[in-house]
């Protein structure tokens, strides 16, 4: 496998603990605690980058890490707040039509969308 391959499954990887994380969060807030589906959004995003962020800066993006972690990881945080604004618009909507599928869709697009819009600001 090349460098750059073996770099994207890692980061394909912890992308995918990410996306189990959040909705691990998302669901277990909504249907566990009674939350509502925009504080579940906020609160598994904000769980789920924590977590990316850390995977990716000890096994995906090693050469690139930032001597000062806290300015690292505040930079990550401000360009994943554009994305989860993206998610969280589509959710919204989203969830006002989809309550018969345990807003599953609203979750998934809503994370399409922040996908979508972290791709362009991290590339």
């Amino acid at each position: 496998m090349s460098v750059t391959s073996a770099k994207i499954a890692r980061f394909i990887f912890a992308g995918g603990i990410g996306f189990v994380t959040d909705g691990a969060v998302f669901f277990g807030f909504v249907y566990g605690f009674g939350g509502s589906i925009i504080a579940a959004r906020v609160l598994a995003s904000l769980v789920a980058m924590t977590v990316t962020w850390a995977l990716n800066r000890s096994m995906t993006f090693i050469d690139g890490r930032m001597q000062n972690r806290t300015a690292e990881y505040g930079k990550y945080l401000i360009a994943s707040f554009v994305g989860m604004g993206a998610n969280l618009i589509v959710l919204n909507e989203a969830s006002k039509i989809d309550a018969n599928f345990y807003h599953v869709p609203a979750y998934l697009l809503g994370a399409i969308a922040g996908l979508v819009v972290n791709y362009a600001l991290y590339d």
